[in-house]
């Protein structure tokens, strides 16, 4: 639910403040809403009438769909704020305001009166950051990235009212927070349940399984707002690898520079969204070809890691790590014309190897498994290869990035991928 604390750059004893203040008569991860309720009533945070109060959540593509919907915000000239679990590089990425993060100092400001209140998790203290961050702020819009599931996630509690809602694809994870801890369908209806039996705002649903979208649907029964569905209110078509946004109202083409299809999709509800609030296609189409979206399909342009590699390689960075994102991710990376493909994979605990690195299998030379050196909380390496070995997948464990890209001589395709805190921690090295 929250990453460690990694502030490269900064000095060690600013990053040791911010880590004293987060660990603070912390409470140990434990769902619910009683403890930061009674905080936000405290500090008297309320919704405001005349701001847009928008919150994500899914399993998958939640930030993608948040950076395309700011995206088109900062094109039409829209005020807001947005607040994000985990971040990449540093802390401060959790709290954005107008394209600028919070300065570390204010931050620290914040933490120091959050840190007084007993028994808020470490992701509950970020969420009243993020509800005292923006309490005097003249906004259009404020975004709220969930955590862990949703019915008990602190965000709820800070968005206890919203506006709309965006439901992300929902797939398996988190199961060590399940009932069964078992991939069958009683698992999934259960995540499909904590991520959306409580909402009642308008609801934006963005493609879906079969089986979780008949959930979803279910579980949004006793919801009177309005609720649109991708594929019968709005959808993505593509064309002669051409893209279409269409609606009942609306067909154009779009454009960006993401690449692969299910990030057009992505694209979908954000879009809707945006036409529904009466921003204007040209805005869109600005917002859509200027989203810069870091750890999620980023393809590497300069920087330190690339010297270890020859003039003709690519090297990607996509924060996968469940089996729904890794099957996309694979497709994608098979589309470029490369030979020679490999992997660089760290993954930590609360995830699934196994069925993470199945579509792996046939699609690469060999898969590399690291330990991160940020994370206590890794899969190990040897673990992973283990895996990798029952599945007949060519791996090796190592221990050094600069070696293992300068390994193959040949031109090739290097993807980084398993965790956000594995690509957080190259995009620091880089």
């Amino acid at each position: 639910m929250s990453r460690s604390i990694n502030l490269l750059g900064k000095s060690p004893n600013k990053q040791n403040n911010i880590e004293k203040l987060l660990s603070l008569n912390q409470h140990k991860i434990r769902l619910g809403l009683t403890r930061i309720n009674k905080v936000i009533k405290k500090l008297k945070i309320t919704q405001k009438p005349n701001i847009k109060y928008l919150s994500v959540n899914g399993t998958s593509a939640k930030n993608s769909i948040i950076q395309i919907f700011k995206s088109i915000l900062i094109q039409h000239r829209q005020r807001y704020a947005a607040t994000f679990s985990p971040h990449l590089v540093s802390i401060t990425e959790r709290f954005e305001h107008n394209q600028n993060f919070i300065k570390l100092t204010k931050l620290k400001n914040i933490l120091t009166k959050v840190a007084k209140y007993k028994n808020l998790t470490h992701f509950e203290k970020l969420v009243v950051t993020f509800g005292i961050f923006i309490k005097d702020l003249k906004l259009d819009w404020a975004i709220g990235e969930y955590g862990l599931f949703g019915r008990l996630d602190g965000i709820r509690a800070l968005f206890n009212k919203p506006n709309y809602h965006i439901i992300s694809p929902i797939s398996w994870d988190h199961l060590n927070w399940t009932k069964t801890k078992k991939r069958n369908f009683k698992t999934l209806k259960e995540i499909v349940f904590e991520k959306t039996s409580f909402l009642r705002s308008t609801v934006y649903v963005s493609k879906q399984d079969p089986k979780v979208l008949k959930l979803i649907k279910c579980n949004l029964i006793n919801n009177q707002s309005d609720k649109f569905f991708y594929g019968l209110d709005f959808r993505i078509i593509k064309k002669n690898k051409r893209y279409f946004y269409k609606d009942n109202l609306h067909y154009f083409q779009i454009k960006s520079n993401l690449i692969g299809d299910y990030m057009y999709e992505n694209m979908a509800p954000a879009i809707k969204l945006a036409l529904d609030s009466d921003i204007p296609i040209s805005s869109i189409n600005k917002g859509l070809l200027k989203v810069d979206m870091k750890g999620r399909l980023q393809i590497l342009k300069k920087g330190k890691l690339l010297k270890n590699l020859n003039s003709q390689d690519k090297l990607i960075l996509d924060g996968a790590h469940n089996a729904q994102q890794s099957e996309r991710l694979v497709k994608v990376i098979n589309e470029f014309k490369f030979k020679n493909k490999y992997a660089v994979i760290s993954m930590i605990n609360s995830k699934d190897p196994l069925s993470f690195l199945k579509p792996f299998r046939g699609k690469f030379n060999k898969l590399y498994f690291f330990d991160n050196p940020e994370q206590s909380n890794f899969i190990s390496k040897e673990r992973l290869k283990a895996v990798a070995d029952k599945l007949k997948i060519r791996s090796e464990i190592k221990d050094s990035i600069p070696e293992t890209l300068k390994s193959n001589q040949s031109k090739a395709l290097w993807l980084c991928t398993g965790s956000l805190y594995w690509v957080g921690y190259l995009l620091g090295k880089n």
